[in-house]
């Protein structure tokens, strides 16, 4: 169904950058801000350090196991319960399917900010979803070949621009554009790194691309650790600007736009709209990238035969009914769900994915020549994020 071999080092690199900077950052900072306050960088490296502890345990089950399913054949290597892998490889494709239409969603909430009265702002709202979510299905459909070679473009642009803006912000440094920000309490701050982590999330689908690649035990642990590290870096870069360069009153009453706020502020009008061209490219490679990882889940549940046969019947160029079926699935939850709603439930069910990938490496620590040491304390630290997210809250 596709050709193998023909994804690079750099392409498996840029969907996992793909993957990872899109909703997460441009609609979540400035609620980050909000809620790590004066501790906001150690709130994007705490959760960092947690992304590299599980970002460690997917190397080395996908150098082990080079195979296209990713995390959901690791679950089935582990886990010899059929209920049990099977039960969180489903969460996981849930989870998957509705981090994209929070990110359809969250660019609709963009558009609709940038139409202004033009338009009902739902009707906006949706209907950007929407056309966001049918082109990046339809250009999965494409094949594994074209689609991460449109990625590697788009991210190179993203991060040339996002990288514009953090040069322009230590350009222009004053200490008197500092937001004072109070130290928070440990309730919120501890809870608030669910939320950050979310920003990491995504990580995974590099795993997806082990059938694609030359070399598959070196390349993607190394585009694994390489990605995540770039993507600390950038936001730490960002939170930086946002801190400096948005007063309180604007980033409390309207925290979901902070960084295109910061680059008004900044670099005036043009800044303005380079740092939307940057919003809608984050998007898109982020829905493209997570279509990436479900459509190649599906086929390989389908051949399993644990999905339906039509997830693996063809309905055009390398896209199955399968694939147009949850394209139409993702396209009711982005238009019949909340946006708040999505975002808690997807950042929960990440958590738990994670924590299952742990208890995986875990479980075949000997076969994949991992560190005890490590897997214990990354799952540790990602149970204790867990924990304080779910008690942040429902108490």
């Amino acid at each position: 169904m596709f050709q193998k071999n023909d994804m690079s080092f750099i392409n498996v690199v840029a969907i996992g950058i793909g993957s990872i900077v899109g909703a997460g950052i441009f609609a979540l900072l400035g609620q980050v801000i909000l809620i790590s306050r004066l501790w906001t960088y150690a709130s994007f490296l705490i959760a960092g350090i947690a992304a590299m502890f599980s970002g460690y345990s997917y190397a080395k089950l996908s150098a082990k196991f080079p195979v296209s399913g990713g995390l959901t054949d690791f679950f089935h290597i582990a886990y010899k319960n059929r209920w049990l892998s099977g039960g969180l490889t489903i969460l996981y494709m849930l989870t998957s399917a509705i981090s994209i239409s929070m990110m359809a969603k969250s660019f609709g909430i963009y558009a609709a900010h940038l139409a202004g009265n033009t338009f009902p702002q739902q009707l906006t709202i949706n209907t950007a979803a929407v056309i966001l979510i049918a082109a990046m299905s339809f250009l999965n459909m494409l094949g594994a070949q074209d689609s991460s070679r449109t990625e590697t473009v788009l991210v190179a642009l993203k991060l040339l621009i996002l990288t514009a803006l953090f040069a322009a912000g230590l350009w222009f440094y004053d200490t008197a554009h500092t937001t004072p920000l109070p130290v928070p309490d440990a309730k919120s701050f501890w809870g608030g790194i669910g939320v950050t982590f979310f920003a990491y999330a995504g990580y995974g689908v590099i795993t997806n691309a082990a059938g694609d690649v030359k070399n598959p035990q070196r390349t993607i642990p190394l585009a694994i650790y390489t990605t995540l590290l770039i993507v600390m870096t950038l936001y730490c870069g960002l939170a930086f600007v946002v801190l400096h360069y948005v007063d309180m009153h604007q980033l409390t009453s309207n925290p979901n736009v902070a960084v295109a706020t910061a680059a008004r502020e900044l670099l005036g009008t043009a800044g303005f709209g380079l740092i939307y061209l940057t919003i809608f490219i984050a998007y898109a490679t982020g829905i493209n990238a997570t279509y990436f990882s479900i459509f190649r889940i599906s086929r390989a549940l389908a051949e399993d035969k644990e999905l339906p046969a039509f997830y693996h019947q063809k309905f055009w160029r390398f896209g199955t009914k399968g694939n147009l079926f949850t394209t139409v699935l993702i396209i009711l939850a982005t238009v019949l769900f909340d946006f708040n709603a999505i975002v808690n439930l997807s950042s929960g069910a990440f958590l738990v994915c994670y924590l299952a990938v742990f208890a995986a490496a875990w479980l075949l620590r000997k076969r994949i020549g991992a560190s005890s040491a490590v897997i214990g304390t990354g799952f540790l630290l990602m149970l204790f994020i867990f924990a304080a997210f779910m008690y942040n809250i429902f108490w």
